[in-house]
């Protein structure tokens, strides 16, 4: 196991420990009693850490302290709340924070993990287990939604009717009665959870250096000095990363990725070419082009280039080092092989190797910066063909041979893509072309003045 995997396990591990005494001296049972608990908890742990260290997620040593520090704070106070009401144990907070800020995913597995850990040490029923165990699911998967102001208020309502709801269900099945009070509970535990995880994201920003959905809206703003320097220099890229971001946005939300965080890195991903806009043919205007005046090789490094003067631009712009990563990776290690086959085409008896012509990688990290690679390929062979072609049957042709070409490439291979996801992002490209290049109706006779 490599140091950077048993630095995981150790931080995974970490919370349980924390929280060990705590639910040792809750606990009104035998010495003995309690230390089978202590060992059960211990291998759940362990089997949580196995799966975060075994899994192709990748978490940066903050996101680790965060998540750590936030399910040992929050199993220690189910720990001394536990003769009160379980419907006030603030677990939903802990899934809440997780999902929006690391994963959802990640944050239903370490749930479900801290629910049967609390279930363990309290002594709660079945209806703690199972109430918590799916109120913590749906959290996960529709917490992010609530990110966005306009749709706020109705997660909220509608995740507390949903929990008021479940919590009466259960009550009746296993209890045959059901209590108002605990319906009510139930409602306000998840209805003021979303209000305190949202307007405690800052805190959290300000402490672990983490992103938060909130922060990653400032930066999507077209109104970003960047943004704004990018529509001044080099209009045609500024025009072909909006389009990116609507591809990446569209795809990410599609396989359950982070579609803002796609949509804002996809718009950073080409700042980089503001050191030499007239090289990139979006910016030509149809005039002259200047690489047709220098050999291949330097038309490769300038087109290289890029990406590392992106880079350069990203940190100077204090732009999240998520983003920064994404315009790194972008491009992968692939090849500019329009350039190389140039050059290949020279017969002047030099040997030009494919590394004089690749990116300096890395390869895509994660799910949102393979979407951006992918998005930029397809918008960017879309944009270059010609009207007359531009047909739907043409767009999907190129979609599938942009992804089988960077799958078989290996440009994927080292992000926690799914195969079975290329097809859904293939399939969410297609909505977005299919709502700008849908057949119109022609009209007769002529348009007046």
């Amino acid at each position: 196991m490599s140091y950077k995997k048993s630095l995981h396990l150790i931080l995974i591990v970490l919370p349980v420990i924390l929280m060990l005494p705590a639910a040792f001296f809750s606990m009104d049972t035998s010495f003995t009693t309690k230390l089978l608990v202590v060992l059960l908890i211990l291998l759940v742990d362990i089997i949580l850490g196995g799966y975060i260290v075994l899994s192709k997620l990748k978490l940066k040593f903050n996101q680790l302290m965060f998540m750590t520090i936030t399910m040992a704070v929050i199993g220690s106070i189910c720990f001394m709340i536990k003769d009160i009401s379980y419907l006030y144990m603030p677990l939903i907070i802990g899934v809440m924070l997780i999902a929006m800020i690391i994963d959802a995913q990640l944050a239903i597995i370490l749930h479900i993990g801290l629910t049967v850990i609390v279930s363990l040490t309290t002594g709660y029923d079945t209806v703690f287990f199972v109430y918590y165990s799916v109120v913590g699911i749906v959290t996960a998967m529709t917490v992010n939604y609530a990110k966005e102001r306009q749709h706020m208020l109705v997660v909220v309502a509608c995740l507390g009717l949903f929990s008021g709801l479940l919590n009466g269900l259960l009550a009746y099945v296993f209890y045959d009665v059901v209590n108002v009070l605990d319906f009510l509970l139930a409602m306000g535990n998840s209805a003021l959870s979303i209000v305190i995880v949202i307007g405690s994201l800052p805190l959290w920003e300000s402490i672990f250096k983490v992103m938060t959905p909130l922060k990653l809206l400032q930066f999507s703003n077209s109104d970003h000095k960047l943004m704004q320097r990018l529509l001044m220099n080099a209009p045609g890229t500024y025009h072909h990363v909006q389009m990116v971001g609507n591809l990446a946005e569209r795809s990410a939300k599609a396989i359950g990725a982070d579609g803002l965080l796609a949509k804002t890195g996809a718009i950073f991903h080409d700042v980089g070419k503001l050191k030499e806009p007239l090289f990139f043919i979006e910016n030509q205007n149809g005039g002259p082009n200047p690489h047709d005046e220098i050999a291949a090789e330097d038309s490769a490094k300038i087109i290289i280039e890029h990406v590392s003067y992106g880079v350069k631009l990203a940190q100077e712009y204090r732009l999240p080092t998520i983003i920064v990563d994404i315009i790194r990776q972008h491009h992968g290690t692939s090849v500019v092989k329009f350039f190389y086959d140039k050059a290949q085409n020279y017969n002047d008896g030099v040997l030009y190797s494919k590394e004089q012509f690749q990116y300096d990688g890395p390869k895509p990290q994660t799910k949102e910066a393979a979407i951006v690679m992918l998005s930029d390929c397809v918008e960017a062979f879309v944009r270059s063909l010609s009207e007359d072609v531009r047909t739907l049957e043409k767009i999907q042709w190129i979609i599938d041979e942009i992804i089988r070409q960077k799958f078989e490439d290996g440009q994927l291979d080292e992000c926690p893509l799914q195969i079975s996801e290329l097809k859904i992002i293939g399939g969410a490209f297609m909505q977005v072309y299919n709502g700008l290049y849908h057949e119109r109706i022609t009209y007769p006779g002529k348009v007046e003045q």
